[in-house]
């Protein structure tokens, strides 16, 4: 899930829409912890120097974004479906997979959350613009882009899928060989998803342990 986190490695740019839905998923049930889940890929730094610029439960929102992305990118599957990416695109395979498992989550979200991800997504967008202060530098710039577009139902599409790879791709010359990473989708389709619902089940009991050892 650290997709965004490696991509600000490598360009100064803001990134395009990337691995947002399942933090947003894992969140506590709140627009703090789901803001604060988002902010986990722009907001650096020990957790401590957040305390005084938001209130608890976003921090606390950043804080799990970052467990959750300590846990997924240790994760076998994880793991395995990086082997799956062509060689000449292997070293950007930790992107290209958060995005892909993105995409099964959009396809089976259903099995997770009780609201259609229409409505999951719309009210994202209206927590965003209830606390604009939350919206801590490149969230905040990339606010007005990623509503107007719908950023967070990219996922659900083949064609949304395409065009996020081939966003991405334009944030550094570096990374530009992930927007022929549809192959690797395509030509891996069953096997990723299969991985995907092996690693869904043991994410979600990993992060109802989590919020069990570190109540809000």
């Amino acid at each position: 899930m650290a997709a965004n986190a490696r991509l600000h490695q490598l360009s100064e740019r803001p990134p395009a829409y990337l691995n947002f839905l399942a933090h947003l998923l894992l969140a506590d049930d709140s627009a703090a912890s789901r803001i604060g889940n988002l902010l986990g890929d722009f907001a650096r730094g020990p957790i401590e120097q957040h305390c005084a610029s938001f209130p608890k439960e976003v921090v606390r929102g950043i804080q799990m974004h970052r467990f959750i992305d300590g846990f997924t990118d240790s994760h076998p599957a994880f793991l395995r479906c990086r082997r799956m990416i062509h060689p000449e695109r292997r070293r950007f395979a930790g992107i290209m997979v958060d995005l892909f498992w993105d995409h099964f989550l959009s396809i089976h979200w259903k099995d997770y959350h009780a609201s259609p991800l229409e409505t999951f997504c719309q009210q994202i967008y209206s927590e965003m613009e209830d606390h604009p202060e939350w919206l801590a530098g490149r969230l905040g710039k990339m606010f007005p882009i990623m509503k107007r577009e719908n950023w967070l139902m990219r996922y659900s599409t083949l064609e949304g899928m395409a065009l996020t790879l081939e966003e991405v791709s334009h944030r550094s010359p570096r990374i530009r060989p992930i927007a022929k990473g549809m192959e690797d989708l395509t030509s891996n389709y069953e096997a990723l998803d299969s991985q995907f619902q092996v690693f869904m089940p043991e994410l979600l009991a990993f992060v109802h342990r989590w919020k069990i050892n570190n109540p809000a």
